[in-house]
């Protein structure tokens, strides 16, 4: 009988990470990666290019799941002198661009900037609506509702998130509120923080006004990882490295050409007209093309495309002004870029012959323009005119590179028709009770998203194996 091999679906971090914790635990198991792209690492693969031009897509800082059993394989990848190791508040120094002023302090919305009277009703709004009871909420407006009332959120939210998505509030899932730090406002300073900060009502909607300097009241001891050698690709190509020496097996540019299924159990694939019978089937690229591949009917649902991307990759003859900041996220209106990437600041080997890297990731969507109507000169135009309003960059600053990636998809739509229709394929696959199928990854639970939640979902999902 052919040996029964455990087949992982995708090679991005979460399955390469659930085959290195599959390779310690199974050692003499046959172990099938395969992957639909021609690269291995998915967005933590970093973009290279002529006369080795090296970025990252954004920031892409591990973060450690604390769980010892997860933590200890990125040590195992890279040693411990070969990661620069961020720990307390500078494990993530993000800031925000609002209200026309860059906040290099935090990166949650800053109502202090707003006139006296308006801050006051600010407040009002806050404090009348922190003991309203309200119903489990449904969708982002009953979320930020219930944080902020209503006021804050119509002022705020509402014009913040349908610049983003081009949605209502009603008809966006929570986790918008949630993926770029939505849920939290700044509303007073440090000394009146510290001691609202007591009541953990107040603490997880107002956010502490200065990042660097925020009390030592902490769940965990989680630190922030990146390699000493600049380009994740250091990481993703070293952990690859160490896959096949434990004897992984590699397909890309592949999907499955067919599945087995009897009697509940996923008995045989064919990749590349190879057949493996199955032991497992690790799943971590999503439910909709994992119902496609079980023949799973999903045309009667909908799905929205959520909002373009592109990376404009830039180097510069000196330092940008960005104080400590490792990026920040831009909210104003008019705006093309999204979010920015200072590299040096958390890996000075990004610095290479007095050059000084800097990516910033563009939605088109957010000026009214399709991905296709900017062309690399005019995307140019736009950001470095962008950069100069933010004070990033002036005058001196002299433009030595620059390379616009279009190439990279969309930002995933959190909307309540996409968190539905999920929750349906979800329904329909699990009528199938197939015993040997594992699903990992971003959505694989419900609200499923951030790394060390992913890791640790996948650590133990595997563990009893």
């Amino acid at each position: 009988m052919q040996e029964k091999a455990y087949i992982i679906g995708g090679a991005g971090l979460t399955g390469l990470m659930a085959a290195l914790m599959l390779s310690k635990k199974k050692p003499k198991k046959k172990i099938i990666i395969f992957e639909k792209s021609p690269t291995l690492g998915g967005k933590n693969q970093s973009a290279i290019y002529a006369n080795n031009e090296i970025f990252d897509f954004g920031m892409h800082l591990i973060y450690e799941s604390c769980n010892l059993n997860v933590d200890k394989l990125y040590r195992e990848i890279l040693n411990e002198d070969e990661w620069h190791i961020y720990e307390k508040n500078e494990k993530d120094i993000a800031g925000l661009f609002f209200q026309g002023k860059l906040q290099e302090y935090s990166h949650y919305v800053d109502l202090r900037s707003f006139k006296e009277t308006e801050k006051n009703r600010f407040i009002e709004s806050f404090f009348n609506n922190l003991n309203k009871e309200v119903l489990i909420p449904k969708n982002a407006l009953d979320f930020l509702n219930k944080q902020f009332g209503d006021y804050i959120v119509d002022k705020i939210h509402e014009p913040i998130l349908k610049r983003m998505y081009g949605k209502k509030l009603q008809d966006l899932d929570i986790f918008a509120t949630k993926a770029t730090a939505l849920e939290r406002i700044i509303l007073f300073d440090t000394q009146t923080m510290t001691d609202l900060m007591k009541s953990s009502k107040i603490k997880s909607r107002l956010a502490f006004p200065d990042q660097l300097n925020l009390p030592p009241i902490r769940e965990n001891s989680q630190k922030a990882l990146y390699p000493k050698k600049f380009g994740m690709v250091n990481f993703i190509n070293r952990l690859i490295k160490l896959l096949k020496n434990y004897g992984v097996e590699f397909f890309t540019e592949t999907h499955l050409d067919n599945v087995l299924i009897e009697n509940g159990t996923i008995e045989k694939i064919v990749i590349k007209n190879k057949t493996f019978g199955v032991e497992k089937l690790l799943w971590t690229v999503g439910w909709p093309p994992l119902a496609k591949e079980l023949k799973v009917d999903i045309s009667d649902l909908s799905f929205e495309k959520g909002p373009e991307t592109l990376f404009l990759f830039l180097k510069f003859d000196r330092p940008l002004d960005m104080g400590r900041l490792y990026y920040f996220y831009c909210y104003d209106e008019n705006f093309l870029s999204f979010r920015v990437t200072n590299y040096t600041n958390y890996c000075p080997d990004a610095v290479k012959n007095r050059q000084y890297p800097l990516c910033v990731e563009i939605w088109p969507e957010k000026i009214n323009l399709n991905k296709d109507d900017i062309t690399e000169k005019k995307c140019l135009e736009i950001v470095l005119s962008e950069l100069k309003k933010f004070k990033i960059i002036n005058n001196s600053h002299n433009l030595t590179y620059n390379k616009l990636e279009s190439n990279s998809g969309q930002f995933p739509m959190p909307s309540t028709i996409n968190t539905n229709s999920i929750k349906e394929i979800k329904s329909r696959i699990s009528k199938l009770k197939i015993e040997n199928l594992i699903n990992l990854g971003v959505m694989a639970n419900d609200g499923l998203f951030f790394l060390p939640d992913i890791m640790n979902d996948t650590y133990e999902k595997l563990k009893d194996l």
